[in-house]
């Protein structure tokens, strides 16, 4: 079993974090994403997210909870990250002074790599959401 948890601070509110993540069909602050199409509302839907050289991406909301700032999704595979049956969780709370903390976690089945390959990709792949969100954040 793949188990990834990572978690950072931002000098932002909570609730200006939690409005980018909660919309689910809108990852603009995803740099080389091609298109993202949207199948269904609210809790259940799927976005379909095209990026150039990668396979499609399928990615199912299963939970949103506006009180605690969290968010459940699942994929069936993540190809890049070499693992199967994905289900993550991203939370925000809230801190201080206007700042906050982003806890990103998953659960995943390694696909055709070790587990310590596929929690290595994982981390990795977590480490570059963090920043893409630092900076889009920072524009």
């Amino acid at each position: 079993m793949v188990e990834v948890r990572t978690e950072r601070e931002f000098e932002v509110d909570a609730k200006a974090l939690w409005a980018i993540l909660a919309d689910f069909g809108d990852i603009r602050w995803i740099p080389g994403i091609e298109q993202v199409e949207l199948e269904g509302e609210g809790v259940g839907m799927v976005r379909h997210v095209t990026a150039p050289g990668m396979p499609q991406l399928h990615e199912r909301l299963d939970a949103i909870d506006h009180a605690t700032m969290t968010l459940d999704y699942s994929l069936p595979a993540v190809a890049y990250l070499q693992v199967r049956n994905y289900r993550a969780r991203a939370r925000v709370v809230a801190l201080a002074a206007g700042r906050c903390r982003l806890v990103w976690s998953c659960r995943a089945e390694a696909d055709a790599v070790d587990e310590a390959q596929a929690t290595a990709n994982t981390e990795a792949f977590y480490a570059m959401v963090m920043t893409w969100i630092r900076d889009f954040l920072d524009r």
